[in-house]
């Protein structure tokens, strides 16, 4: 059990530490471009959803792969910029994962 633990936490520290770089990149970019918070209007988009329908779907059936939440006195759902930089470098990281020819060290 300690053992599977730690396991975990290992990969998690390597996982972001690989993902830093492009995190930060991802989050300057989209600060520059909508600020510290993203709404849904243009959440979807960045999160690649097909349509704002596509979204209020995946919305309905808990699938939004980042946080969303409310404030107080706003209409619609929020994101932070950040959370949403870490997922889509954790996304590009693990689909360069899964493609990386067998042996390679990079």
């Amino acid at each position: 059990m300690l053992s599977t633990i730690i396991n975990v936490t290992v990969c998690f520290i390597m996982l972001t530490n690989a993902t830093e770089p492009l995190t930060q990149e991802l989050q300057d970019t989209l600060i520059r471009l909508y600020g510290p918070l993203l709404a849904s209007r243009d959440l979807w988009k960045v999160l690649g959803y097909a349509s704002p329908g596509a979204f209020r779907q995946a919305r309905l059936r808990k699938r939004v792969p980042v946080t969303e939440f409310e404030i107080k006195g706003r209409s619609g759902h929020f994101a932070l910029t950040l959370d949403v930089a870490r997922w889509l470098a954790e996304q590009r990281l693990s689909i360069s994962q899964l493609n990386k020819p067998e042996g390679a060290s990079k």
